[in-house]
């Protein structure tokens, strides 16, 4: 659906209003006579608004459509689906490689590139024509239009030189997404959120146990990821609290889970001469983490006496449990698989290993159950 600002929100469509003036009727019928229809408070007819934040999980890396690809954000991943399916609009702040820093901090996408330009600059009009070239390089966008309306370019003067009234200056442009959480308001009604496994190192996970199958840089790679999970929950933990608080106090927050990446509960690495079991290891550490947040979000709700924080557990079932994870071995077998298998031909190295759209659509479906119960 089309994206719209926190702040430009949509009439509900009159279906979707007609549903739930329905609803709100069978659930007060036969418990208080109802008020005449004089009496009747008008209906909102403001819809409710969707913030999505997070990673390559949440964003919709694998699905195939993206509105870009420094975060691949795609219109078809599951929180677009399911704010459609709600009539809510939509802000999609999510971001490829994201970790829980990036909901509250400023983040640099991609290398910075140099751009150079020659402008007529009067010396004895500027004195100063650095500061004038570069407040000419900004004013016409010198290092290009940003693709979203969170990311913008950081200027970083490199070098210039006056030539009588030229003067040719080259600028660093580094491109920068604002924090996630900017995106919150106080009429932000639900957050949808996938975010951790960067922050425990998933790409190494990937590289050394599902690449290379490395023994011992798999183990260490799991080992430190299991080390490192639970900090990542209480940083999780205190980037929810403050996504809350932004809103307001207002909104619903709903934390999905990954789906188990292979489709196997034991496989031991190297094939020829097994020495580690990489398997059971990997779907340890992916149960960990689904415990450490179920837990981080139980606490959060405790300490505010709340019902707002959802930890979304069902993402594993809705996809069949690991029927549709990667085949981990050397000659796989990935006919059912809703991820990317590495290497994949026509597809970018950020999607290998993330959900294609069937596995999208089936996190979609678990979250939408979450929602509307």
């Amino acid at each position: 659906m089309p994206r719209s600002s926190p702040t430009g929100r949509p009439a509900r469509p009159a279906a979707a209003l007609v549903a739930a003036l329905a609803t709100a009727a069978a659930l007060t019928a036969g418990a208080v006579a109802a008020p005449s229809a004089a009496a009747a408070p008008a209906a909102s007819t403001t819809a409710p608004h969707v913030v999505q934040l997070g990673d390559s999980y949440s964003a919709g890396n694998g699905t195939g459509s993206y509105e870009e690809r420094s975060c691949y954000r795609s219109p078809d991943n599951y929180g677009s689906q399911v704010a459609a399916s709600i009539g809510a609009s939509y802000t999609d702040v999510a971001c490829s490689g994201g970790v829980v820093a990036d909901i509250l901090e400023p983040r640099e996408l991609g290398d910075a590139s140099t751009k150079s330009a020659t402008y007529p600059i009067d010396p004895a009009r500027y004195p100063d024509q650095k500061a004038e070239w570069l407040r000419r390089a900004k004013n016409e966008r010198l290092c290009g239009v940003p693709a979203q309306p969170d990311f913008s370019y950081t200027y970083t003067f490199v070098a210039g030189v006056g030539v009588g009234g030229l003067y040719t200056g080259t600028v660093s442009c580094q491109l920068v997404a604002r924090p996630q959480i900017d995106a919150v308001t106080p009429d932000t009604d639900y957050v949808f959120v996938t975010i951790g496994g960067n922050d425990i190192g998933f790409s190494t996970i990937v590289v050394d146990c599902l690449t290379l199958r490395d023994p011992s840089s798999c183990k260490q790679a799991l080992d430190a990821a299991s080390a490192k999970a639970p900090e990542m929950v209480d940083r999780t933990k205190a980037a929810l609290r403050a996504v809350v608080a932004r809103s307001g106090g207002h909104a619903q927050v709903y934390l999905l889970s990954y789906p188990f990446l292979i489709n196997t509960e034991s496989y031991a690495i190297p094939e020829v001469a097994p020495v580690y079991d990489a398997g059971t290891a990997l779907n340890d550490l992916q149960r960990l983490g689904d415990s450490l947040q179920a837990r981080g979000i139980a606490e959060l709700d405790a300490e505010g006496a709340t019902t707002q924080y959802h930890f979304v557990d069902t993402v594993k079932a809705a996809w069949g449990g690991r029927v549709h994870g990667l085949d981990p071995h050397v000659v796989a077998d990935n006919s059912k698989a809703w991820l990317v298998p590495v290497g994949t031909p026509g597809r970018d190295v950020a999607e290998f290993v993330h959900p294609t759209q069937p596995g999208w659509d089936a996190t979609a479906g678990a979250l939408r159950v979450a929602v509307t119960g």
